[in-house]
């Protein structure tokens, strides 16, 4: 406020100046004019023929010195005048030279500042908020720049796109704020394992890439050193990356063909990770078959039943995948448990229950010992909580147990009612989801039941089910889940 305030008093002091300048001009002038009016006035009566007026003739003489008393006042005025107009003059030079300096120098600080928040702003649209790494658009300029300005026979440009595994199943399980932290840890990783060898990019949610001048004998040392900034694990999680790179020119010889061919190449490393998951577990489920009979079923049945659930509520491909997995290990910690508990005709004592309760913390031991599987381990580990904090291992409640916990929990129950147990018969359909929608609020979620029954309408809409899909409406009296 302040330095507006005296500019406008600047301002018009520099009009006062202005004017008073004018006024004393004008006043000068007008003491000038009248000196002159005067003398003109005393010259014509001299020359007029009043020489027989005597009176007229001495008062005649006596105007020459009142004039000179006059004309001498009147030219002390003009000359205060005059020095009035000079330093008013000066004053209003001044004060206009002031303001002039000001919005003068205001204007550069002005523009200073424009060029400081242009440079922000830039750096901003170039760069990851989270991380601080440079974005998709600063990926897309260096990319550019580098194959423009790329010598013959120097060092090919090594271009690395990367993409967590695991990363998805962690933010469920522990939140978006853990996730963002997570990725601003493995991205400071990532930068400061490439510092001085390549530059570094966040494109995507747990996408990464790298550019980097680089020989081929060193591309290898390179990229294991990417992997591994951007792997970590701890106490019920493991994120990895699937990676894939392209050198250029001469596997690609334009920005947007290197990032399509990484792109490609980074799947297809995920895919065969996934392959190699794909093997391990059948050899788990093939433990737990040897262990006891009908489990491999049971498990693909909760399995495929989940992923149609898990479709039902809009998960992604890869989400719902994971969770089929994860259902069809999610008993894989019964392998452990005594058969004297597994095979009991009756009902389990208290006794009995403790040890039951401790397959899912083993099932999630088992299938992080597997970094394949390790995505999985949270949802098997909480596959037996209540929606409404009664289940086990950890009491979990309403959203903190993982979606597809929440899901594998009312589809094994589904499965275990209307399949046939040593205890009893399959039950209906229809008592089945009678009974889950009792239990719906207190031991299960009433989003995933209902999706369980939209997905049940889905299927008896159909005349015919999926080949392989028929265990989705089993009749038979009604029993109870384990």
């Amino acid at each position: 406020m302040l330095p507006p305030l005296a500019v406008l008093m600047l301002t018009a002091g520099a009009i006062f100046g202005v004017t008073l300048l004018i006024q004393r001009a004008d006043a000068s002038r007008r003491a000038q004019l009248r000196a002159q009016s005067l003398s003109l006035t005393i010259r014509d009566l001299e020359a007029e023929p009043f020489g027989a007026d005597p009176a007229f003739l001495h008062d005649l003489q006596r105007v020459p010195s009142v004039f000179g008393q006059l004309t001498r006042a009147d030219a002390a005025a003009a000359q205060r005048a005059r020095r009035q107009a000079e330093a008013g003059t000066v004053v209003a030079m001044l004060l206009l030279l002031v303001v002039f300096g000001y919005f003068y120098f205001r204007s550069q600080r002005l523009t200073r500042e424009n060029e400081e928040l242009l440079g922000l702003s830039r750096e901003e649209a170039s760069t990851d908020v989270l991380t601080g790494l440079g974005n998709r658009r600063a990926l897309i300029d260096e990319l550019s720049s580098s194959v423009a300005r790329q010598a013959p026979g120097g060092h090919e440009l090594l271009v690395a796109m990367f993409d967590l595994d695991g990363f998805k199943p962690y933010n469920d399980s522990f939140g978006h704020a853990a996730g963002d932290a997570l990725l601003t840890r493995l991205g400071g990783r990532l930068s400061t394992a490439l510092v001085g060898r390549g530059t570094t990019y966040r494109i995507g949610g747990d996408e990464f890439c790298m550019l980097a001048w680089s020989a081929p004998d060193s591309a290898e040392a390179l990229l294991d050193s990417a992997l591994t900034a951007l792997s970590d694990r701890g106490k019920g999680w493991d994120v990895g990356c699937s990676q894939g790179a392209v050198w250029v020119p001469s596997e690609a010889a334009s920005p947007t063909e290197a990032l399509q061919l990484a792109d490609v190449r980074m799947y297809a490393n995920k895919a065969s990770r996934s392959s190699t998951g794909r093997q391990i577990t059948d050899v788990l489920l093939q433990v737990l078959t040897e262990r006891e009979q009908g489990m491999d079923t049971h498990g693909g049945h909760v399995a495929d039943l989940s992923a149609e659930v898990a479709k039902t509520l809009r998960q992604s491909d890869p989400e719902v995948q994971s969770i089929r997995l994860a259902a069809m290990l999610h008993d894989i910690g019964k392998t452990a448990i005594p058969d004297s508990i597994l095979n009991k005709p009756g009902l389990l004592d208290e006794q009995d229950w403790q040890f039951m309760r401790r397959h899912t913390l083993i099932g999630e031991r088992i299938v992080l010992a597997a970094p394949a599987l390790a995505a999985t381990a949270p949802m098997v580990r909480s596959s037996h909580e209540s929606f409404d904090g009664s289940g086990y291992p950890d009491a979990l409640k309403g959203d903190q147990i993982p979606l597809g916990s929440r899901i594998i929990a009312v589809c094994d129950a589904f499965d275990a009612m209307t399949s046939d147990r040593s205890y009893r018969s399959a039950g209906t359909t229809e008592r089945a989801i009678a009974e889950l929608r009792r239990c719906s609020g207190s031991q299960f979620d009433p989003r995933v039941v209902g999706a369980l029954c939209g997905a049940l309408m889905s299927s008896r809409s159909a005349n015919a089910m999926p080949p392989g899909e028929e265990h989705l409406v089993p009749a038979g009296p009604v029993g109870s889940a384990d």
